[in-house]
């Protein structure tokens, strides 16, 4: 695979699909990353044919995530490859404008002035997951998109600054457990809180829009709030079911934390 991309944006894709935050953890939480590695793929743009779409991933066995970047391919005889982010990020913080990367039997990241040669990373640690939830294709103009072939129940949007400030007074508690609880007689705000029973909690509500579907209350952990930067985030959910969250470049999956 060959593209061209603008090195400010790969690279700060990058440092997001990297889920940096804090992680819940025996006893409380730890700073922490989902991995260190991003599998990338290459895609044709359905809506504009000048660019094509580049698609990164990461994720564990509990947290995908995917953010997508408009590149132009240069070849895509081979469509995908796989990069060790922090390995790369260094040389990357040094170039600016736009850079050519190839990812063949070497990774080749240049530009004007520079070349970059790096070892080929050939597998991610969790490519199975990633792979089942790559080819699952989840369509998003549906009412109601399907996870493993399950239909999720409800749906609604919050701002993006609303969801990351109750999850970052949320941390304060300690246990890097969160609960959303979404109740359609209240269409307009869903209650977010994290607490050790019988010793301390928070909760608040968040303001909602487009709210439809089933009441669901959904527990989970990990720094979702930090990956997310366009104005809004919707969320789709189910009791006991993986959550959704999708953004205006960005999406991410996470099983839900079983007490």
């Amino acid at each position: 695979m060959k593209f061209t991309v603008d090195a400010k944006e790969f690279r700060t894709g990058l440092e997001d699909i990297m889920g940096s935050g804090k992680y819940a953890q025996s006893g409380g939480v730890k700073s922490g990353v989902l991995s260190e590695y991003v599998f990338l793929d290459l895609k044709d743009n359905p809506v504009n044919s000048t660019f094509g779409l580049l698609e990164l991933w990461n994720g564990d066995g509990s947290y995908i995530n995917k953010i997508v970047l408009d590149v132009t391919i240069l070849d895509d005889s081979t469509q995908n490859g796989v990069l060790n982010i922090k390995t790369l990020l260094p040389f990357l913080k040094k170039m600016t404008g736009e850079i050519e990367v190839s990812i063949l039997d070497r990774v080749i990241i240049s530009s004007l002035n520079t070349e970059i040669t790096l070892p080929r990373v050939n597998q991610h640690p969790h490519h199975e997951v990633i792979q089942r939830l790559y080819l699952m294709d989840l369509q998003l103009d549906n009412e109601m998109p399907q996870f493993n072939g399950n239909s999720f129940e409800g749906s609604f949007e919050i701002a993006t600054s609303d969801f990351r400030e109750a999850i970052n007074q949320c941390e304060l508690i300690g246990t890097g457990v969160y609960k959303l609880d979404w109740n359609v007689e209240n269409m307009g705000e869903v209650e977010i809180s994290s607490s050790v029973i019988g010793v301390k909690g928070y909760t608040t509500t968040a303001s909602v829009e487009n709210g439809k579907g089933d009441s669901a209350t959904v527990c989970f952990t990990g720094p979702l709030h930090k990956f997310f930067k366009g104005e809004t985030i919707t969320f789709y959910v189910k009791d006991e079911f993986p959550i959704l969250l999708v953004g205006e470049d960005r999406l991410l999956v996470k099983v839900p934390h079983m007490e």
